[in-house]
């Protein structure tokens, strides 16, 4: 019937407008959805970014300012001293000079005796053979010879000496600071009046040399 036809007419036109709405809205959520997570990200990255700025790491640390570990007149990058500039010495001379120890010097001064004792032998087996002249000459470099390896065991000796103060200086250096550390135990133990802990700490406080 008409009116039949009218109903259904209605309904699906209905049903069409509530689709269109339907479709119209999910859109329009999906857009601002969409809007939303672009500005949630461009807000992220801004925030990375200032944050980044902000904590970029730099030398020292984190956040302070950089320090400069060397003081004013500092020598840490100086290779050559006086000496080395003067004498125009390489690299290679100055670090080795620099490693050397008094071990060294004894070793050197230690050869150069072994090796003038060789050339006194030498130098003695030649003077059989050899006539007058020559002979002076032999005589001459045999004196020479002695008289330098008379030096080099002065100068053994000497340095020998030094090492052994040192060493001394070193263990008297220690047992001081020892005794140091002791003597403010007391007067702390005094204070507290407690002389039972006094008695072990100083029995656990070893004495270099002693």
């Amino acid at each position: 019937s008409a009116k039949r036809y009218i109903k259904i007419a209605n309904g699906s036109t209905n049903s069409q407008k509530k689709s269109a709405n339907k479709t119209a809205n999910s859109q329009k959520g999906k857009v601002s959805k969409q809007g939303a997570s672009a500005n949630a990200d461009k807000h992220k990255k801004s925030t990375t970014a200032s944050n980044s700025q902000e904590t970029k790491p730099i030398r020292g640390s984190r956040r302070s300012p950089p320090t400069n570990p060397f003081k004013p007149g500092n020598q840490q990058a100086l290779k050559h001293g006086g000496y080395g500039r003067r004498m125009l010495l390489s690299d290679a001379i100055t670090e080795d000079a620099q490693a050397l120890t008094l071990d060294d010097e004894l070793f050197w001064l230690r050869a150069a005796n072994l090796t003038a004792a060789e050339n006194i032998g030498r130098w003695q087996a030649e003077l059989e053979l050899a006539g007058d002249e020559k002979a002076k000459d032999l005589h001459e470099l045999i004196s020479s010879a002695q008289k330098a390896m008379h030096r080099n065991t002065v100068r053994i000796e000497s340095l020998e000496y030094t090492k052994g103060s040192i060493e001394k200086l070193r263990v008297d250096a220690a047992y001081r600071e020892r005794a140091t550390e002791k003597v403010e135990m007391e007067i702390d133990i005094m204070k507290d009046g407690d002389k039972d802990n006094a008695i072990v700490v100083h029995n656990t406080l070893p004495i270099p040399g002693r």
